[in-house]
């Protein structure tokens, strides 16, 4: 797998997880079931490429590969949550979705 599709999806994952931890504090239960469909969805998928990777640089001693991967799932879930955080609040938070309503 590409690490550039790894990156996507890791950016998706903790975008899914900023907005299913939002729609957890608003007053939109149906809003907080779709969120955590998403959620749990994708990290679901990114499991399997983690534990892949972790998997192959245990088994070949590559602990640079180790240390590349977790550097690389750092960067891209960060990038993830705080850009949902911003969109979130910039764009769907509004009546019932919004935080603390």
């Amino acid at each position: 797998m590409s690490w550039l599709i790894w990156a996507v999806v890791l950016l998706l994952q903790n975008a899914s997880f900023t907005w299913v931890s939002r729609a957890r504090n608003s007053g939109n239960i149906k809003y907080h079931a779709i969120a955590a469909v998403g959620s749990n969805g994708i990290w679901f998928v990114t499991q399997f490429i983690v534990v892949g990777i972790i998997a192959r640089a245990i088994a070949s001693h590559d602990y640079g590969l180790a240390v590349r991967a977790g550097l690389w799932y750092t960067l891209w879930t960060v990038i993830g949550s705080v850009f949902m955080h911003w969109f979130l609040m910039k764009h769907i938070e509004k009546g019932s979705r919004k935080v603390g309503a």
